[in-house]
């Protein structure tokens, strides 16, 4: 997407460039853009923005903070676990705890897949973190598609960027409120 964008940036700029060539120069105007006086409609969103006001992004990002702090909760709980395991069987060893090499080898197998046990669950609570992310961001970009295919209906801008892809941009052009207050107000719904 940002490599479509880039070559739409850039070609908007070639053809702007050769339009310029075929003018004669004229006076600076009260800050139109050129895009605009070429009938080209441009917006912005300041995607930091709206995730930061958006409700739906606040609670699937209290939601998604939530969780990994359960996941760091689980994880760290059975670390602390192997490790009281790992003492155990060192302080029997040192003890002449076992009373053969096969009960020590037993111990310690148990161990490595109490170990091994743990590494599965972490993978699985990462994957399980991740997959709600990606859903997460699915679900945000899906709602903001939605939104402005039938928020662009009446403004009728050519294109919407976001400005994080644009060096600078006058404040004129920002959406990013109208935006978030069309996404809360649908997201109350």
């Amino acid at each position: 997407m940002k490599k479509n964008l880039l070559k739409t940036l850039i070609v908007l700029a070639i053809a702007g460039s050769m339009a310029a060539c075929n003018k004669q120069p004229s006076k600076m105007d009260d800050g139109t853009a050129e895009a605009e006086q070429q009938g080209l409609r441009l917006a912005y969103i300041e995607l930091d923005s709206l995730t930061e006001h958006y409700e739906y992004a606040k609670v699937m990002k209290d939601s998604l903070e939530k969780m990994s702090a359960n996941a760091n909760t689980v994880l760290s709980n059975k670390e602390k676990e192997l490790q009281r395991s790992e003492n155990s069987i060192r302080t029997r060893l040192q003890n002449n705890g076992f009373t053969s090499e096969q009960q020590y080898n037993t111990a310690v197998a148990a161990l490595e897949q109490e170990r091994n046990n743990a590494v599965a669950l972490a993978n699985r609570l990462n994957s399980e973190l991740a997959q709600k992310q990606a859903d997460f961001m699915q679900t945000m970009q899906d709602s903001l598609d939605n939104f402005l295919a039938e928020y662009n209906k009446d403004k009728k801008y050519d294109m919407i960027l976001n400005k994080a892809t644009i060096i600078h941009a006058s404040e004129k052009y920002d959406i990013t409120q109208d935006v978030i207050n069309g996404l809360n107000a649908r997201y109350k719904k």
